[in-house]
């Protein structure tokens, strides 16, 4: 049996240290309540290079900062694994 996995969202103000600890980001949280999922998620290399291309995947804060303003909005919080 497959281990379900199980995230805690944290807001944005809050996630700086886990960032600057090196925890991967499993997904962003965005004001227009489009999730954006990050390197933890888990998902496949093809599969991550097609939601890059719909600006739903991002590697790091910065990218998924960068997509959110383009279409207005902004990162609210960040999903990470719990551990």
């Amino acid at each position: 049996m497959v281990g379900s996995m199980i995230t805690k969202l944290v807001d944005i103000n809050d996630a700086g240290e886990r960032l600057a600890a090196g925890e991967q980001p499993y997904a962003f949280e965005m004001s227009d309540r489009m999730l954006m999922v990050g390197p933890a998620c888990g998902y496949g290399t093809e599969y991550l290079k097609h939601l890059r291309t719909e600006g739903r995947y991002a590697e790091s804060i910065e990218e998924a900062t960068r997509h959110a303003d383009q279409r207005g909005a902004t990162v609210t919080g960040i999903w990470f694994v719990k551990g």
